[in-house]
């Protein structure tokens, strides 16, 4: 798969309103067309795996490693950040699994331990005002 093609893969799948690539780029300079809802991250995504997978041209080849590793600082750094709303929580995480199912990849499953509570109802006594 070359890196354009990871891109309007993206693009079809996740929506032009997160990538929204110009029909007729020629640089990595001209691929975006205006500015998506996350637009900086895009941006930061996009930069890191054509640099990670060593791409010269937007027809280069990328690979699944190389593009996990570009993503993965970012995705982490995100995920950390005390800013980070749940918008961009979740785009970033339908990003990573989108990513991975086109390169046939299966996300690690998530682990929740047997001994760990999910919740907690908490009864609080009620006081009632006297009438007057």
């Amino acid at each position: 798969m070359t890196f354009l093609q990871l891109l309007q893969t993206l693009e079809e799948r996740m929506g032009r309103i997160h990538w929204p690539l110009r029909a007729r780029a020629a640089s990595i300079h001209e691929l975006f067309e205006g500015c998506g809802l996350h637009h900086e991250l895009v941006l930061r995504l996009a930069r890191a795996i054509y640099a990670e997978n060593r791409c010269h041209h937007l027809k280069d080849q990328v690979t699944v490693e190389a593009t996990l590793r570009a993503i993965s600082p970012i995705h982490a750094a995100v995920l950390h950040a005390d800013h980070t709303d749940i918008d961009t929580y979740r785009f970033l995480e339908s990003f990573v699994a989108t990513v991975q199912a086109l390169f046939g990849q299966k996300p690690p499953p998530r682990r929740v331990r047997p001994d760990t509570k999910l919740g907690q109802v908490l009864l609080f006594p009620i006081r009632h005002r006297a009438a007057h």
